[in-house]
């Protein structure tokens, strides 16, 4: 380091400072200065074990710009999980193919770390067409479905379509007619529903992101 004595001493003693600063604001095993966060605030799924499934977050703690699967906590919140397509690949050929994984539920290791779905194993989702960025999903309105589980199950579909590149709104139909589908807190709606219509199915950590995956800005 140049300089004069007095300036190195100077720029020593402000080291100093901002390490006793971080040291103190960490807390060092044993000191006691523990305090525990809840496991809403915890982005990512870092109280996961490496083993689960990718993480969601990028090293900027933003999601990954990538199309992704919404999965049921035992608490009845929606989390991602990525999968293996990318924004760039066309929209119809993603969200069918997501579609058929969330009809066909998670996988063991999914299922190991808590995940399950709101969707009967017999469930059909059928994409018929994307157009001006809504994704028409053809359903099957007698799949039975409990009522307290259906706002759960409809907001998989929707959160999971619109990770996708294009697509902003979901339109349910059976037979080319709008379906009408549950809000989280009970209305029923036949038009495109949004992200922002099952915000409220997501962890804390989550909500304040528009939207999820690939149309996040």
């Amino acid at each position: 380091m140049t300089g004069t004595p007095r300036r190195r001493r100077r720029a020593a003693g402000v080291l100093g400072v901002i390490a006793a600063v971080l040291l103190s604001s960490c807390g060092l095993p044993g000191e006691g200065n523990v305090r525990r966060v809840d496991d809403d605030v915890v982005p990512y799924r870092l109280l996961e074990p490496a083993s689960s499934q990718p993480g969601v977050g990028d090293r900027r703690g933003r999601p990954r710009r990538q199309p992704l699967i919404f999965w049921l906590l035992p608490d009845s919140r929606l989390v991602p999980a990525v999968v293996p397509a990318t924004c760039e690949e066309r929209p119809s050929a993603v969200v069918t193919r997501l579609l058929r994984e969330l009809a066909a539920g998670p996988r063991d290791d999914a299922r190991a770390a808590g995940r399950s779905t709101a969707l009967p194993p017999e469930s059909t989702l059928v994409l018929r067409r994307v157009r001006d960025g809504v994704a028409e999903v053809e359903v099957d309105p007698e799949t039975a479905i409990s009522a307290d589980r259906l706002p759960a199950a409809v907001g998989q579909v929707v959160l999971t379509a619109i990770s996708t590149s294009g697509v902003r709104a979901v339109l349910f139909v059976n037979g080319g007619t709008p379906v009408r589908v549950p809000l989280p807190g009970g209305a029923l709606v036949d038009r495109p529903v949004t992200a922002a219509d099952y915000k409220e199915l997501l962890p804390a950590w989550f909500q304040h992101f528009r939207e999820p995956g690939c149309s996040e800005r």
